[in-house]
C-alpha cells in the first residue's frame, strides 16, 4: 500500500509509544499540532500528555532534559523543528550524550534519539535548510542515522528507537511526502548495513538520504559500476585510524 516517509515515521513513533512506556515523544509543537511536518500528529490524542508533550522553545533544555531523563531509565525521542534550530543544543550533545557512556566507564547509557528534519529542496529559508549532518557525525559517541525510502524511515526509527545509546536521527524534507509502496510495519538493513539502491554489484560512490534518491540515475550501458549504494548509519570511531606522524626534530626517543 502506498504511504509517506511523514506516515511512515508516525507509525514507527506510534509503535514505539505503544510497546514500551519508557519512550516518551517531546520538542517544540509536536504536542496537540503534531509537529510542523505532522511526523508527531495524533500521538498527544492517543498516548496522553505525559508521553508526547511540548516544550519551550529552549533545544539546549530539551537535549538537557532527555539526557536525565535518559539517566534515569527512560527512552526520550526528541525533535529538533528544523536542521540549524538545533545548534544551541550541540554543546549538549556534543559535551554529554555523546560523552556519558564513556565518561561513566559504562556505568551509565544515554538511549536518545535526536530528530532532526534537515536538509533542502523545500524552498526553506536561513536556518531552515542546513545539511548538518557531518558535525554530528564527527562526534565520536553518536550514532547519525538517515533515511532514504519509506520502510528505512519506519525501520531505522524503530531500531534507534531501540538502541541503547544515542541516535541523531536526520530525515530528509524533501523525502517526507513522497510516496512510495510498503508494508508496515516493516524492517530493513540493519545499522551499519548498507544496501544498493539500484540494479547492479559494484558500489562506485555512496550516498545517503535523500541524495540516494534524487541523484540517481539508471546506468548507462556497458557501465560496469552501476546502482548506488545506500548507507544509512554513520557511527565514528572513538580510535583513529591514520598512522601517527614521525617525531618532531629534537624530541626523545619514542616520544610521538
Amino acid at each position: 500500500m502506498a504511504t509517506t516517509m511523514a506516515k511512515a515515521l508516525n507509525a514507527a513513533l506510534a509503535d514505539a509509544l505503544a510497546a514500551d512506556d519508557r519512550v516518551v515523544v517531546f520538542g517544540e509543537d509536536v504536542g496537540a499540532l503534531g509537529g510542523v511536518f505532522r511526523i508527531t500528529d495524533g500521538l498527544q490524542a492517543r498516548f496522553g500528555d505525559t508521553r508526547c508533550f511540548d516544550t519551550p522553545l529552549a533545544e539546549a533544555g530539551i537535549v538537557g532534559f532527555a539526557v536525565g531523563m535518559a539517566m534515569s531509565g527512560l527512552r526520550p525521542v526528541v525533535e529538533m523543528q528544523f536542521d540549524a534550530f538545533a545548534y544551541p543544543a550541540f554543546e549538549q550533545i556534543a559535551s554529554h550524550v555523546a560523552k556519558l557512556r564513556n565518561r561513566t566507564r559504562g556505568a551509565l547509557s544515554v538511549p536518545i534519539v535526536i530528530r532532526v528534519p534537515y536538509a533542502g529542496g523545500i524552498g526553506g529559508v536561513e536556518h531552515h535548510c542546513d545539511s548538518s549532518e557531518a558535525y554530528y557525525a564527527h562526534t565520536p559517541g553518536l550514532k547519525v542515522v538517515t533515511p532514504a525510502t519509506v520502510g528505512d524511515a519506519y525501520s531505522l526509527l524503530r531500531e534507534a528507537i531501540d538502541d541503547p545509546d544515542p541516535v541523531v536521527f536526520m530525515e530528509p524534507k524533501k523525502l517526507y511526502f513522497a510516496s512510495a509502496d510498503a508494508s508496515l510495519p516493516t524492517r530493513t538493513e540493519p545499522f551499519g548495513r548498507p544496501s544498493c539502491a539500484g540494479p547492479a554489484a559494484t558500489p562506485p560512490w555512496w550516498r545517503t538520504g535523500r541524495r540516494c534518491r534524487s541523484r540517481w540515475r539508471p546506468p548507462r550501458p556497458p557501465a560496469r559500476r552501476a546502482g548506488t549504494w545506500r548507507s544509512s548509519t554513520c557511527a565514528p570511531s572513538c580510535r583513529s585510524t591514520t598512522p601517527p606522524s614521525p617525531p618532531r626534530s629534537g624530541a626523545p626517543a619514542g616520544a610521538w
